[in-house]
């Protein structure tokens, strides 16, 4: 009897320590997702300004996510779009592997000024939303230091 009192609460940690490391794909909680916002740069191989965001969503993705990429150019005191894109990627095509992201990018003729990257995106799952907007740092004249 005594092996068995030792036994069971030893069955029961793995058990619960087994069920920690699972996809909980079957789960009802809505997926995860990771947006990041890259500064504005120029292209290495075209004369053009890129605004890069990058995403993982968990198995088995979002349903939607949607990316609302803008470069922003400052004007005085006040940021104006130059220009913007929308993306809509669903399931797995959300997902990446570990420490990896997928990515989407919107491109500027090369020009001077102060530009930032800012990305609304909404993720649907599992019948619930989850939204916000990510604002990268400013950068003054990207491609400036690649002119000849």
């Amino acid at each position: 009897m005594r092996k068995l009192t030792l036994l069971l609460p030893f069955v029961l940690l793995m058990t619960t320590a087994a069920e920690c490391g699972t996809n909980r794909t079957g789960s009802q909680r809505p997926v995860h997702c990771e947006v990041l916002v890259d500064g504005p740069k120029k292209a290495e191989d075209r004369d053009i300004i890129v605004g890069n965001v990058r995403f993982n969503c968990d198995k088995p993705g979002a349903e939607p996510l949607t990316l609302k990429i803008k470069l922003d150019k400052k004007d005085g005191d006040q940021w104006h779009t130059a220009t913007n894109k929308t993306f809509t990627i669903r399931g797995l095509d959300t997902n990446a592997g570990a420490f990896e992201h997928q990515s989407r990018t919107v491109e500027l003729k090369c020009g001077s000024g102060v530009f930032r990257t800012v990305v609304d995106w909404t993720r649907d799952s599992r019948g619930a939303s989850e939204s916000d907007t990510e604002t990268s740092g400013v950068v003054k004249d990207p491609c400036a230091s690649f002119r000849h």
